[in-house]
């Protein structure tokens, strides 16, 4: 397949939240496309951070744009010049209060290729330990609990646990935890 060439490119917002741009490409074939808008993300990262019973660390928040109460994976969004892995490490400790000593990253999904720029990437964390309280950004509010990998599928099945992506993570962790032993992840 060939790609398409950007003839030009104009940003249409920047600031913390999102950057959006309008190009205008070149397919193939020669035929033009304008507007083509992209988001560029910032890179996110989820963690499947399993207990010693097996259970897994699920958060619950709100999601305004979706005005829905959502069950995840903790996560969030890597910040320049840090790894996907301290990333990773950061969210689960300011979203649930844990740490993990044992960091392992399972691969990395594509959010939306087709109009955003950035991947999600999966980290299975264990041997938890709890260290206190939360360090929430100013609009988060986010309860945590473990739950079973039955009550994440019946979760799905019931639409709580809806966020496409999240369900991807939470799929690809429990069969790289069923097919082998995983390797633990590097700083």
């Amino acid at each position: 397949m060939k790609e398409w060439k950007t003839i030009i490119s104009n940003e249409i917002v920047q600031d913390q939240w999102i950057s959006l741009r309008a190009d205008e490409c070149e397919l193939p074939n020669g035929k033009r496309i304008y507007p083509y808008y992209v988001l560029d993300e910032k890179e996110w990262i989820h963690v499947f951070a399993v207990d010693t019973k097996d259970q897994v660390l699920v958060v619950r928040q709100y999601r305004y744009a979706a005005d829905a109460v959502c069950i995840e994976l903790p996560g969030g969004t890597v910040d320049a010049g840090e790894s996907p892995l301290d990333a990773a490490k950061r969210e689960l400790q300011e979203e649930t209060g844990f740490i993990a000593r044992t960091w392992t990253k399972i691969g990395s999904v594509c959010a939306n290729p087709a109009r955003q720029t950035n991947s999600v990437h999966i980290f299975v964390a264990s041997d938890l330990h709890a260290t206190g309280a939360q360090s929430l950004d100013e609009s988060e509010a986010i309860d945590s609990t473990f739950v079973t990998a039955t009550e994440i599928r019946s979760a799905i099945g019931q639409g709580h646990f809806s966020q496409a992506l999240h369900i991807a993570s939470f799929y690809m962790c429990v069969e790289a935890l069923t097919q082998s032993p995983v390797q633990p992840a590097s700083s």
